[in-house]
């Protein structure tokens, strides 16, 4: 059996009380925190910076793996599909980018292909490193993963945060969504994010 740190359901994306008072559907982090370099590897195989990468553009942060069975693929086909009901000019501020939490096995040729399943050329990153480094940057950011393991009968077990966190243009952490977040919810909240770092 496989085994995520979350699962997959529907969730509001706003915890309780419903409605924020700005009208964003994501929840607002607990603590300000800005944009990590992350300093990883791109699918190209090259160092990948994602300040730099993702500089005034709202940049969608999520780890997970390429062998998840349930939250990271529907994660990353719900982006695919919010991000195609966005207007071209407000897509184009937007960067998705998934960070392997199983490096061992997430190599950047399994990530890219992977990717290419959800990705119709909005933009999606995919990035690995040495799992130490990785979990270090989760962690950093308050997001829990552990090393995947071969459980006792011999499927691969792993423990990921399955958050969403979105940085606004100006490379600060702005809302944090959680796994089973409604499409409608990010097509609502990332023009609102995209508008708010317009020059």
């Amino acid at each position: 059996m496989v085994i995520d740190s979350s699962r997959r359901g529907r969730l509001p994306a706003a915890l309780a009380g419903g409605h924020r008072s700005d009208g964003l559907h994501g929840i607002t982090p607990a603590r300000p925190m800005t944009k990590p370099a992350l300093d990883l590897t791109g699918t190209d195989g090259l160092p990948f910076d994602l300040r730099a990468r993702t500089a005034d553009r709202v940049a969608l942060l999520y780890f997970g793996r390429t062998r998840c069975p349930d939250v990271c693929p529907a994660t990353m086909a719900d982006l695919a599909a919010a991000l195609g009901e966005l207007a071209p000019d407000v897509r184009a501020h937007i960067r998705v980018v998934f960070v392997s939490t199983d490096p061992a096995r997430d190599t950047p040729a399994v990530v890219s292909r992977w990717l290419h399943h959800f990705d119709p050329g909005f933009g999606f990153y995919g990035l690995t490193g040495p799992f130490d480094r990785v979990q270090a940057e989760a962690r950093a950011l308050g997001v829990d993963v552990e090393e995947p393991v071969t459980g006792t009968g011999g499927p691969l077990e792993s423990a990921h945060g399955g958050e969403v966190l979105a940085f606004g243009r100006d490379g600060r952490l702005a809302l944090r969504y959680p796994p089973g977040t409604q499409i409608t919810d990010y097509i609502h909240d990332l023009p609102v994010l995209v508008a708010e770092g317009a020059p």
